[in-house]
């Protein structure tokens, strides 16, 4: 197996058709099925099946994919990086960062690296932390940093805890849920919500601690991903989200306030993600070993 042969699969996989990747990689169709068939003798495997006009991925070829888009990243990464040295940087890293870390520790360390290795080159990628650990999974990043999943088994990916924090319900202050004493779990199934997508850890805990007591699932009228965007709707809605409890004591979190409920408050760890399977770069190491530092002298604090 060689790298132009990956290459002309991943061109393959990504059409799902024959036809399309080998006019998109300049080989003709002859040529392209017969590298694939080699292909399949060296691994041992059908890779796909042909399904009218098109093909169709079978298990090994969505195992190989998977596989390849990581090397072929890593390619492109070893490049980079090469070059990056030959020019006296250090590398370049590329950052899916969850919202709360985006407006702190992320910024912190950043500049405390750049003030040291002006040359180090940084990408950064807002979001939740499923879609970003599905873009790592698939070499579009280096790194998350955000929240854990629950379960953390898992043979191509690599947890490193740096904090814990509670996520409460938040409004804006003038809210009329405050006003109201002795509130019920049914009190807030009734609210509309600011939430991210169903896939996100926080979201399903909602769902599931309303599920438990025979209520419906959050009415979610703003699907978003973005922090800003949350805590301004908020300040002009009536609407409901939920947030870490530091982000009351920080200065964007003005004219929010916590609306508690004790089977709303949920514990989440948070820290960085990375692959198994990728040694990490200079530059990589250097953000962690800093991220460690500042989330470690913040829990001292």
């Amino acid at each position: 197996m060689d790298h132009r042969q990956i290459e002309l699969f991943l061109a393959i996989a990504e059409r799902l058709n024959v036809s399309e990747a080998a006019e998109a990689k300049g080989i003709t169709q002859p040529g392209l099925s017969k590298s694939m068939h080699r292909l399949q003798q060296e691994v041992g495997a059908r890779l796909y099946h042909r399904r009218g006009r098109g093909v169709e991925l079978t298990e090994a070829g969505r195992a190989l994919y998977r596989h390849g888009k990581l090397i072929e990243s890593q390619m492109a990464e070893a490049q980079a990086e090469m070059a990056g040295i030959a020019s006296g940087a250090l590398g370049h890293v590329r950052i899916g960062a969850g919202p709360s870390w985006l407006s702190r520790l992320l910024p912190d360390s950043i500049a405390t690296i750049m003030a040291r290795h002006p040359r180090i080159r940084f990408s950064v990628r807002g979001g939740f932390a499923d879609q970003l650990i599905w873009q790592l999974r698939r070499g579009e990043l280096d790194v998350v940093i955000g929240a854990l999943p629950d379960n953390r088994i898992d043979p191509d990916l690599h947890f490193l805890r740096l904090t814990r924090d509670t996520l409460q319900v938040v409004a804006r202050t003038g809210h009329p849920l405050l006003a109201r004493s002795g509130r019920d779990l049914a009190d807030y199934a009734g609210q509309r919500w600011l939430l991210p997508g169903r896939n996100e850890l926080v979201r399903q805990r909602l769902a599931q601690a309303f599920r438990a007591r025979g209520l419906p699932e959050p009415v979610v009228v703003v699907e978003v991903d973005s922090l800003s965007m949350i805590l301004a709707t908020l300040r002009l809605t009536d609407c409901l989200a939920m947030t870490t409890s530091q982000l009351l004591l920080q200065e964007e979190g003005w004219g929010i306030a916590a609306v508690d409920h004790d089977q709303l408050r949920f514990n989440r760890e948070a820290g960085i993600v990375r692959s198994r399977h990728l040694e990490p770069s200079p530059a990589l190491r250097l953000l962690t070993t800093e991220l460690r530092r500042i989330a470690a002298r913040r829990r001292d604090n």
